[in-house]
């Protein structure tokens, strides 16, 4: 077990809905150096911003969290966008904490990359038994690749990486914009909605 307390931890989307519960945990627990970096300073899809968020931070640790994420409406509208941008995001931030010789590498992949008939409760073995949900595949194999670097860069390299899937989530902070969230949430918003609004149902 590696001692955090000292630690330089990098935390990407630290802000976000997950991110924002890490970060709150980790200084609960006496972590002081910990660097989240904002989307506007560094955008993690390029590689030079990638490269100057490490030398920025020189981080012992990184926790990567940051994704392009949306529902099934945004997944939708977007598949090259999301598989893009997610994919680059995570190979290049595992390589050059490879490079760099990073204490560890946390990554966090997604549900969707559950194959879509995946029997319930779903199960570790499952997770090659066939394509995922076409709405969601774009995303969901994207981060289904942060396994297989992982994996890769351990065998060759001894690097120390790990690859976390997480249930859905949901919960306070979580984005309740019918157009963009997910379904959790989505439902969530219309039976608060239809309690303000003193409505007998509501449409799913």
């Amino acid at each position: 077990m590696i001692n955090l307390k000292n630690k330089r931890i990098l935390v990407t989307g630290g802000n976000g809905f997950l991110g924002s519960f890490v970060v709150k945990k980790l200084k609960e627990r006496g972590c002081k150096n910990i660097f989240v970096p904002r989307s506007k300073d560094y955008d993690l899809v390029r590689m030079d911003c990638v490269r100057k968020v490490y030398h920025d931070t020189k981080p012992d640790i990184v926790i990567h969290l940051a994704a392009k994420v949306g529902g099934i409406g945004a997944n939708r509208d977007n598949p090259g966008k999301f598989f893009y941008d997610n994919l680059m995001m995570g190979a290049q931030m595992m390589e050059i904490g490879r490079q760099r010789g990073i204490e560890k590498f946390v990554a966090i992949g997604t549900i969707c990359c559950y194959p879509k008939f995946t029997p319930v409760s779903f199960k570790e073995e499952d997770l090659w038994n066939g394509y995922p949900e076409e709405t969601n595949a774009p995303y969901g194999l994207a981060k289904k690749m942060l396994l297989v670097q992982s994996q890769a860069y351990r065998r060759q390299y001894g690097f120390n990486s790990i690859f976390l899937l997480p249930v859905n989530l949901y919960g306070p902070k979580d984005n309740f914009d019918p157009v963009s969230s997910h379904v959790i949430p989505a439902l969530i918003k219309k039976c608060v909605d239809a309690v303000r609004q003193k409505k007998k149902s509501i449409r799913v």
